[in-house]
């Protein structure tokens, strides 16, 4: 378990470096530059906004970057977050924690180019599920009492795609052996059973929270009514 902020850099970057073996489009990926939300306070949080990884909007960046909450303040990405922070506070007289990551810190703007490049290949599934042994990490240490995960593919890397294929074969498993989430019809979403630690976190499988495809604005608001009823 990293214990700071250097810490964390450093398991990062024995990821990302140590790629000679990767194709040349996965190389090119992690050129763009690694970066993630680190917060000091990010222990014990009410909230986790849980992402698939970073944007990529053609600017690289040198090494590895970590950013802050107060960082993303004005990017048009995160200013959902804070708008459900404010509606918790002045509708629901719940001041929240909360704080962000994404499952992998790599840059890339289209889901179909993570399906195509990492997910088609055994080093690319490798390289992806390194990242998700460093995102156990950052779960343990944060242990939310809520996670909005904002992208349907997280889904299947939490293992709650996981199947056999026409072989017999399971597939799909990603952090399923990990974590293990069942829907609570009396609390109305999912609720994770495994492991202890985690034990009684609610998670909500929501669409983007920004964007094209963001929740339209009734949904965002019953979304938070939801976040405040399983926070008191």
């Amino acid at each position: 378990m990293y214990k700071n902020l250097d810490e964390l850099i450093e398991k990062y970057k024995s990821i990302t470096s140590n790629n000679s073996h990767l194709s040349n489009d996965i190389q090119e990926i992690i050129q763009r530059g690694i970066t993630f939300q680190y917060d000091e306070n990010e222990t014990d949080a009410d909230l986790l906004f849980l992402g698939m990884n970073p944007s990529f909007g053609g600017d690289k960046i040198d090494g590895i970057f970590p950013w802050t909450k107060e960082f993303s303040k004005d990017l048009s990405y995160f200013k959902p977050f804070f708008t459900i922070e404010e509606r918790l506070k002045e509708v629901y007289q719940i001041d929240l924690k909360w704080t962000h990551f994404d499952l992998f810190v790599f840059r890339e703007t289209k889901q179909a180019r993570i399906e195509k490049v990492f997910m088609n290949n055994e080093p690319g599934r490798l390289f992806l599920a390194q990242q998700l042994e460093v995102l156990k990490e950052r779960l343990l240490r944060t242990k939310p009492k809520v996670i909005v995960a904002s992208n349907g593919l997280i889904r299947t890397f939490l293992g709650l795609n996981r199947h056999h294929d026409k072989n017999g074969n399971e597939v799909a498993v990603w952090l399923g052996d990990w974590i293990e989430t069942k829907f609570d019809p009396k609390v109305g979403t999912h609720v994770i059973l495994q492991p202890a630690e985690l034990k009684g976190t609610r998670i909500f499988f929501t669409s983007m929270l920004s964007g094209q495809r963001a929740l339209d604005l009734g949904t965002r608001e019953r979304l938070i009514w939801h976040i405040a009823e399983v926070l008191k």
